[in-house]
C-alpha cells in the first residue's frame, strides 16, 4: 500500500460508517438505534433565492439538522466541477456555511455540469473527457480547494452517452484529476453499475485505472430500467447484482470512510419506511463486513457490455461540448459534429422533461391537478412541451414554477378556475420567498375547490359566488434567513 503525498490528508479523515441522504422524510423515519451513523446533506435543497435573486439560508433548519445525533457530511449539488463555468461565489459561501455548522470533515461535489453560459440544462451532464476537459475540471476542483477549508471529494458520475473516439476512459479521467489535485473520490458504485450495464466501462476496469487510496466515500442506490438503459433513479431497493459486486470490491477500498444510501425524497412514501430500514440494514452489513473477502461466482458475474464507439468528426473544447450537449438534451435542433447516439440523447430529454414536470407539480399542486382533471393528462403533457420549447430549464423549482405561471397567464386559457388557483399558488410561493403577508381575492368561495383538489378530484358543487379573501401568512417557524 503506497500513499502519495497529495492523498495523505485523505488517510487521516475520520471513519463515519453508514449514512443516508438527508431529507425531511428521512428524518421522520424511526430507524433502530445504531443503524444510522451519518446524515449526508445537500445544502442547496434547503435554500431559496429571494426576489433580488440572492441565495437565502433558513438558519433554524440548518441548526435543527446540526442538533440531530449523527455525523454530518456536506454533499453539494450547486458547484459541479465538470463544466466551463467556475463555482459561483454564493455557492461557495453556502457550502462553507454548511460545512462549518455541520462540522463536515470533507465536502463532496459532482464531476458533471448543469449549466452553460446562456441557459441551465436542468440535469447533471457528463464532462468532456479529453485533455482540455481535464484541464477545466482541475481548475474547478482547485477553486473549491482554495475557497473551502476542508478536503474535497468528487463523485463519479453516471453517463448515458456511448463512449466516443476522442475521450479518455472514465477511470483514466478520474485518475488524472486525483493525481493533479489530490482530491478524494466519492465512488458512486450505482453510477458505475449503470455505466457498466449501459455499455461504457466495466466496474473492474474502472477500479484498475484509479488509485484506490483516493476513494474515501461510497454511494449506493437502487435504479430502474428505461428504454433498455439502466437509470440512476435512486428509487428504492438496491439491485442484488450490485450488492454482490460491492461486497467483492469493498476489501480493496482500504481508505473508505463511509457508505451512503441514496433515495429521492419523493420515493420514500411509495417505498415505505420498513423497506428503507431494510435497505439500511443491508448497507450496514456491507460496512461491517467490508474487510471480508468475497468472490462472485463466474455464473453470476455481469459480463462486460461495451457500446460501439461514437465517432466525433472534430475535437471539441469544453465550451463547445457543453453547448452542443446542453442544447440537444433540452430539445434544441442544432448542427452537431457526429455527436453520439440519438437514442441516448432522447433518454436525457425524457429525464429532463420528467424532472421539470415534477418541479412544477410540487410547487403548484392545486393548479396542476386542476388542469389534468379538466383537460386530461395527455393534453397537459402537450401544454408542458409547448412551455419547454420556449423556455430552458431552471435549476430551482420555484424559478421553473414561476416561468410556467408566466406562460399560463400569457396564454390565458379559458378554464374557469385556472387563473384563480394559479394566482393563489403564486402568492403562496412568493410569501415563502420573502415572508410578506399577502391577500388573494376570490369571486367565489374557494373552499370546495381546495378540499376536492387536495383529494385529487373536482368538487361536486362550486362554492357560492361573492367576495372572498384568503390571507397568506409567513411560516413563523422559518422566518430566520441568512442572505449570502
Amino acid at each position: 500500500m503506497v500513499t502519495s503525498g497529495k492523498a495523505s490528508q485523505l488517510k487521516c479523515l475520520p471513519q463515519l460508517g453508514v449514512g443516508i441522504i438527508y431529507s425531511p422524510s428521512v428524518e421522520r423515519i424511526e430507524f433502530p438505534k445504531g443503524l444510522i451513523d451519518t446524515f449526508e446533506i445537500e445544502p442547496q435543497t434547503l435554500c431559496l433565492r429571494n426576489k433580488f435573486n440572492r441565495l437565502v439560508i433558513p438558519n433554524q433548519v440548518f441548526e435543527n439538522i446540526a442538533a440531530t445525533p449523527y455525523h454530518k457530511l456536506v454533499h453539494s449539488i450547486g458547484a459541479p466541477v465538470g463544466g466551463s463555468l467556475p463555482p459561483a461565489k454564493d455557492q461557495l459561501n453556502l457550502i462553507q456555511y454548511a460545512t462549518d455548522i455541520f462540522d463536515s470533515p470533507w465536502i463532496t461535489e459532482h464531476l458533471s455540469f448543469n449549466a452553460v453560459t446562456e441557459f441551465n440544462t436542468g440535469f447533471f451532464l457528463p464532462p468532456l473527457q479529453t485533455e482540455k476537459g481535464l484541464k477545466q475540471a482541475i481548475a474547478n476542483i482547485t477553486c473549491l480547494q482554495n475557497s473551502l477549508n476542508k478536503p474535497i471529494a468528487i463523485e463519479t458520475g453516471v453517463n448515458y452517452l456511448c463512449p466516443n473516439n476522442r475521450e479518455m476512459d472514465d477511470g483514466q479521467f478520474v485518475s488524472k484529476l486525483c493525481e493533479a489535485t489530490g482530491c478524494g473520490i466519492l465512488l458512486d458504485i450505482h453510477n458505475l453499475f449503470a455505466n457498466h450495464l449501459n455499455g461504457r466501462q466495466s466496474i473492474s476496469k474502472f477500479l484498475k485505472q484509479i488509485n484506490l487510496e483516493y476513494v474515501v466515500e461510497m454511494h449506493i442506490a437502487g435504479g430502474t430500467e428505461l428504454n433498455g438503459l439502466w437509470m440512476d433513479s435512486h428509487s428504492g431497493p438496491i439491485d442484488k447484482r450490485l450488492l454482490a459486486i460491492t461486497r467483492e470490491i469493498l476489501p480493496d477500498l482500504y481508505n473508505l470512510k463511509e457508505i451512503t444510501y441514496e433515495i429521492f425524497d419523493s420515493y420514500i412514501p411509495v417505498v415505505g419506511d420498513s423497506i428503507i430500514i431494510q435497505e439500511m440494514e443491508g448497507v450496514r452489513k456491507l460496512w461491517d463486513d467490508r474487510n471480508t473477502s468475497y468472490k462472485i461466482p463466474n455464473s453470476e458475474r455481469i459480463p462486460d457490455a461495451v457500446c460501439a464507439v461514437q465517432k466525433l468528426n472534430q475535437e471539441l473544447d469544453p465550451l463547445q461540448w457543453e453547448n452542443i450537449l446542453g442544447s440537444l438534451v433540452i430539445g434544441r435542433n442544432i448542427e452537431t459534429p457526429g455527436f453520439g447516439n440519438t437514442s441516448r440523447i432522447e433518454t436525457y430529454q425524457y429525464l429532463i422533461r420528467e424532472f421539470r414536470a415534477s418541479m412544477v407539480a410540487r410547487v403548484f399542486k392545486l393548479t396542476t391537478r386542476y388542469m389534468m382533471l379538466i383537460i386530461g393528462k395527455k393534453a397537459f403533457a402537450i401544454l408542458l412541451q409547448d412551455f419547454w420549447n420556449g423556455c430552458p430549464p431552471e435549476q430551482l423549482s420555484y424559478k421553473e414554477a414561476l416561468n410556467f405561471a408566466d406562460y399560463l397567464f400569457e396564454k390565458n386559457f379559458k378554464l374557469p378556475w385556472l387563473n384563480r388557483l394559479l394566482t393563489y399558488e403564486v402568492a403562496l410561493l412568493k410569501t415563502l420567498m420573502d415572508n410578506e403577508i399577502r391577500i388573494v381575492d376570490f369571486d367565489a368561495d374557494p373552499t370546495p375547490m381546495f378540499n376536492a383538489l387536495s383529494q385529487g378530484k373536482l368538487p361536486t358543487a362550486i362554492g357560492d359566488m361573492g367576495h372572498y379573501e384568503v390571507e397568506i401568512l409567513p411560516d413563523k417557524d422559518k422566518t430566520q434567513w441568512l442572505v449570502i
